[in-house]
């Protein structure tokens, strides 16, 4: 072998072997439907409650209505039923449906799980609601108050009317700010599913704070939001669509300044599975899964793009420490420097699973921790999750 390749791989076998990280805790719990209360695994897992709990999946829909969370201190599956059958008895008037003997009783479903703090006592869910009977669907935002377990907000976000037979509803979960006890989240509506052409997707945010809830944007958009996040500290909202390289169809993105009302659309790269904040805000990242393309915006000149190249099949892109950008692919964690973009070292994932590896639905807890999450770890079982502190 040439000195030269002898070297570079000496160098690349140095850097992923002089890599130490904490393995908090691990844990699998796969979806269940013989035991009540059932549960259903997510495909999205993500920290609550400051970090001390993962919302980890939620009961069967023909179940009573309820959420699971992994509490990473104590190691435990925790259950909280949600009392929405009780609401529902008061107030079946505002409601599509009835209650049913058979299979769903219900005509309620928690269509997005939003948050759940224990500090200012709330939680938060998007509800739908649907008949048997009908084609009809109305969807809701619901607060629930923690300390007294009851159901105090149910605001109407939409109804899709029983002739209208193509528009279709999603929400997606913004984030939560500590500091301040409130909650971001999306709803948007597809008019048409089959019209990729057109502006046919309406899209919300939405701010919650307290049994406050506030219509903050309405725009018109080719795509559903997809992959939101939030960075607390400079109040700052990105807002991604997903289109593959391949389809040309020009994905763009929304950077909500929520302290200015500044919303601005900008060009993305296809499939953009990693999305990420600087600690300090003046930085946002993107990182394509399909084609490995990252760029590197700034928030300040979005027109400022600095662009390289990594690999492909990652999953979620984050800081678990500063100086320290992870980009979560199949292979490994790849680790960048975040003002070169340049990488630093590897860690297979071979290192922490023997099997086949897709890290679908992992999640960062920023600047702390990432929750490694494989899918394909035990396909009889639930995915195995890893909890990592880079030390």
């Amino acid at each position: 072998m040439p000195l030269k390749r002898f070297l570079i791989l000496l160098c690349f076998l140095f850097t992923t072997t002089l890599i130490s990280q904490t393995i908090e805790s691990e844990f699998s719990f796969a979806t269940d439907f013989n035991v009540r209360p059932t549960f259903v695994e997510g495909n999205n897992p993500y920290f609550v409650n400051a970090g001390k709990w993962i919302f980890i999946g939620q009961t069967a829909d023909f179940d009573e209505p309820g959420v699971y969370f992994y509490e990473t201190s104590s190691k435990q599956k925790i259950y909280k039923p949600i009392p929405l059958e009780t609401y529902y008895l008061a107030h079946t008037q505002d409601f599509l449906g009835q209650i049913e003997t058979k299979g769903k009783r219900l005509p309620l479903s928690v269509y997005e799980f939003l948050f759940y703090d224990e500090t200012s006592k709330r939680a938060g869910f998007v509800l739908e609601n649907k008949a048997k009977s009908s084609k009809a669907k109305k969807y809701f935002y619901v607060g629930w108050d923690l300390g007294t377990n009851t159901i105090d907000v149910v605001e109407p976000i939409f109804e899709i009317p029983e002739d209208d037979k193509k528009s279709f509803a999603q929400s997606s979960f913004i984030g939560f700010s500590e500091k301040d006890q409130i909650a971001y989240f999306t709803f948007a509506v597809d008019a048409d599913l089959k019209d990729d052409v057109s502006e046919d997707v309406t899209a919300f945010v939405y701010k919650v704070q307290n049994q406050l809830v506030t219509k903050l944007k309405e725009y018109k958009s080719k795509f559903y939001p997809y992959t939101p996040e939030f960075h607390p500290e400079t109040n700052q909202i990105v807002i991604a669509c997903y289109a593959e390289a391949f389809q040309n169809r020009n994905p763009t993105g929304y950077l909500f300044k929520l302290d200015t009302d500044s919303f601005q659309a900008f060009s993305i790269p296809s499939t953009p599975y990693g999305i990420s904040f600087s600690k300090d805000g003046k930085f946002l990242y993107m990182a394509a899964s399909d084609t490995g393309e990252v760029r590197m915006y700034n928030t300040d000149n979005l027109s400022d793009v600095k662009k390289s190249k990594w690999g492909t099949h990652g999953h979620k892109l984050g800081f678990w420490k500063e100086g320290e950008l992870v980009w979560v692919r199949n292979s490994g964690l790849h680790i960048y420097d975040p003002k070169t973009l340049k990488q630093k070292k590897v860690i297979p994932t071979k290192k922490f699973y023997k099997n086949h590896v897709n890290v679908s639905g992992s999640a960062f807890l920023p600047f702390q921790k990432l929750l490694l999450r494989n899918i394909l770890e035990d396909v009889k079982g639930g995915a195995s999750n890893r909890i990592l502190i880079a030390d």
